[in-house]
């Protein structure tokens, strides 16, 4: 009895693992587009979604699923990608499943694959987006197994669940047809295994017809799909090598950012598999005859995965370029190979390729708990719709119309905002014609308009030509900035205007903790978009407070650190006002939980808690000296200084210029700025460019200490058709919300600089 329950305790155990690291900061980031998408889908119901994805390139199963999930569940960010959660655990022991089928007698296989799938971060990373991949994978996994359990010991239920997974594959993501694909050529492979003709033809015969089950399940989607869809996106040019490169990065570490980095670790990887699977093909006659067609099916769902991505996004017209998502329903296959070449290296005779073996274990776990680190190190809920949503659900009115300008991220907006809006249309540059064009009969049809401008508005607006139509017709406006967005109300009557500040009729705000009341002043509501805070991020706070004729002040501060703290006055009069209160934490607050308390006069009340997080220690400071020596500021009294740079890259059409620019805080910004280092022409004009964020958004303006020294490396592309010559490199800072620059900039000598910018020096393309 102990024998037996000794392996079952092992499989639970990491079944729960599995669980437990998929559970991490599962709702601490951010909606991005896609799973906007999903959502935005999902709560449309199941026809309105099955005709929305029948004019996109996935079938709708998941989106149903998501619908109903959603009802239930709710919609908030955990809620969301639990339903992910469940399928990326299921895998694991549907893969333990597997591979007990393909390697019967060698327990250990299976449970080392699922070990490795329950830590490997590529798994993890989709099991915590709120899309079909993973769960396409949970059917692709269970299909590819009970196709193995049927080829040899078959049976009714068996047949008809392969059927309805196999199809419900398909009814999630159409790519899971390599899945049917993997299991056809098996079949036909294996029936050399059979001693007679008759034998063969009864295998041929019930594979045929579980495969034509499987197509009469889904031929009703392809022909409710057909008519519905569209010429799919253009086909992208990408390099083989560099997709396969990606490809086996991604299974080995699940990364796909630098991964030249990664070589020797992903080529290591590579090399154990590929010398333990050739073990296996040359050792035939020690397995079993149940899986002597084994090897060539872990081969086959090695290689016809990636090949058929290949293939379909080479079509024209097709998918683009190969996406890691693509590659999510087959990652399950590769952890099996894995652990069945390791598996077999342990068994060759000699007790120095069993301590390889184990040490290769070893080193992959170390390399998993590595990359699943760096992977939570970057999961962050930041406030960039949130509090533009509360904001219009306390003041929006019948009459009201939302515009989202631009229309870039307005899946993750539809996500915050699940109110009905339209997006000013795509285009590179906005015009005068075109913006009267979109706006003059929202302007005809209502009282109100919302702008909601995101970053990108820069872009295509730089000349802020939609906010400026509005603004030179409006009676009144108002403006709140939450980061790098802004929110802005412009009334075209007066009775509009005469409400701008109000609340919504029939709107009633989240109670707080306590009511609080001093005074004419009473505490009735409280909003705090996020629970979970970096030291220098700015938090957005809203109070309600009913008047009962008077006025006052509310303020806010931390519990653990009273020194950090907002203020806003109450004017007198009747009603609930909404106070919002802006709190920048300092970059040197202590981590760890909180509450925000909440005074109004002598009394005090906890609003909120609030968990703050230490700041990145990556780049906080270094005492790297800069090859090329420089002092310039910016801002007036100076906020920020640059003591150098540092010049590298490929000065070549084609190539990227790598620029290292060394900050050092003067002070702690209020703002969090965007650097632009730019390459222009004699005559001035921009050729190549980098706008980002200090440390790609790790070290944020908001978040330096006085005296801090940043080291940020910006990598400039330079266009292929880029002309020789010399031109000059540019840098400096602006504000992402407004597009105003920081300044004055000042050099060495303490001149102000045009357009608020440094010159670093003259690079020569040739």
């Amino acid at each position: 009895m102990r024998y037996r329950v000794a392996p079952v305790l092992v499989d639970l155990f990491i079944i729960g693992l599995a669980f437990g690291v998929r559970l991490v900061l599962l709702g601490d980031a951010n909606i991005w587009s896609d799973e906007g998408l999903s959502v935005w889908a999902a709560r449309q119901g199941l026809l309105a979604s099955a005709e929305y994805t029948a004019a996109d390139v996935h079938p709708p199963l998941y989106f149903w699923l998501l619908h109903y999930w959603l009802t239930w569940a709710g919609q908030q960010e955990f809620a969301v990608r639990f339903l992910s959660v469940m399928a990326g655990t299921l895998t694991v022991p549907a893969v333990g499943y597997l591979a007990r089928l393909i390697v019967p007698g060698q327990r250990w296989v299976a449970r080392l694959a699922m070990l490795l799938l329950a830590l490997s971060r590529f798994s993890v990373w989709w099991s915590q987006e709120a899309r079909m991949y993973i769960v396409a994978g949970l059917w692709a996994t269970i299909g590819l197994a009970l196709a193995v359990r049927l080829r040899w010991r078959p049976s009714r239920s068996v047949g008809l669940a392969y059927v309805l997974v196999s199809t419900a594959g398909l009814w999630t993501l159409y790519l899971t047809v390599f899945v049917l694909v993997i299991e056809g050529l098996y079949w036909l492979w294996s029936l050399r295994e059979e001693s007679s003709w008759s034998g063969r033809g009864r295998l041929l015969v019930s594979w045929c017809f579980l495969e034509s089950a499987v197509v009469a399940g889904f031929l009703p989607w392809l022909v409710y799909m057909f008519p519905r869809l569209p010429t799919w996106s253009k086909q992208v040019s990408f390099d083989p090598r560099q997709y396969l490169e990606i490809y086996a990065t991604l299974l080995s570490l699940g990364v796909t950012a630098n991964v030249e980095q990664f070589r020797w670790a992903v080529a290591l990887v590579m090399l154990l598999v590929v010398a333990g699977l050739s073990l296996v093909w040359l050792r035939p006659g020690q397995l079993g005859s149940a899986v002597r067609s084994a090897p060539l099916l872990v081969t086959l769902a090695l290689l016809v995965p990636p090949a058929g991505v290949w293939l379909v996004t080479t079509m024209p017209r097709s998918f683009g370029k190969p996406e890691a998502r693509y590659l999510v329903p087959f990652a399950a296959f590769f952890y099996v190979a894995e652990a069945w070449a390791i598996t077999a290296l342990s068994s060759v005779a000699g007790r120095a390729r069993q301590l390889l073996a184990v040490g290769a274990v070893l080193a992959l776990m170390g390399l998993s708990v590595w990359s699943l680190s760096d992977y939570y190190g970057g999961r962050y809920l930041a406030d960039e719709y949130k509090s533009i949503a509360l904001t219009l659900r306390a003041h929006f009115r019948a009459g009201d119309v939302v515009v989202l300008h631009t229309n870039d991220t307005w899946p993750a907006f539809a996500y915050e905002w699940d109110g009905d809006f339209v997006a000013t249309p795509p285009a590179e540059r906005q015009d005068e014609g075109g913006a009267d064009y979109f706006l003059a009969p929202l302007w005809r049809d209502h009282e109100g308009i919302w702008l909601v401008l995101n970053e990108n508005a820069l872009a295509t607006d730089p000349g802020g030509l939609v906010e400026g139509w509005l603004s030179g017709r409006a009676v009144a406006g108002k403006e709140w900035r939450f980061g790098t967005r802004r929110l802005l109300l412009f009334a075209k009557t007066p009775g509009r205007a005469a409400t701008l500040g109000d609340l919504a009729p029939g709107f009633r705000p989240a109670a707080p903790l306590r009511r609080l009341t001093e005074g004419d002043l009473s505490l009735v509501g409280w909003e705090q978009p996020l629970r979970r805070l970096r030291a220098g991020e700015i938090a957005y706070l809203f109070a309600y407070v009913d008047r009962n004729g008077g006025g006052g002040a509310v303020e806010v501060d931390l519990s653990n650190a009273p020194e950090v703290r907002a203020s806003a006055d109450v004017p007198s009069g009747v009603g609930t006002v909404r106070v919002p209160l802006t709190v920048l934490v300092p970059p040197d607050t202590s981590p760890g939980g909180a509450w925000w308390q909440v005074h109004i006069g002598t009394g005090q009340v906890l609003a909120g808690p609030v968990r703050l997080v230490s700041l990145a220690s990556p780049g906080a400071a270094t005492s790297t000296e800069p090859t090329r020596i420089l002092t310039a500021t910016f801002g007036e009294p100076a906020l920020v200084r640059l003591r150098g740079y540092d010049l590298g890259g490929a000065t070549v059409p084609g190539g990227t210029l790598v620029v290292t620019l060394h900050w050092q805080a003067v002070e702690t910004p209020a703002l969090s700025y965007k650097v632009f280092v730019h390459v222009t022409d004699p005559a001035g004009q921009v050729v190549a460019q980098r706008d980002d964020f200090p440390m790609e958004g790790k070290r944020p303006t908001t978040t330096w200490r006085r005296s801090d020294s940043i080291m940020d490396v910006y990598r400039i592309p330079l266009r292929p058709d880029l002309p020789s010559g010399i031109y000059k490199l540019v840098v400096g800072l602006y504000d992402p919300a407004t597009g105003k620059r920081l300044g004055p900039a000042r050099d060495d000598a303490g001149q102000s600089q045009p357009l608020d910018q440094i010159g670093l020096a003259e690079v020569e393309v040739r």
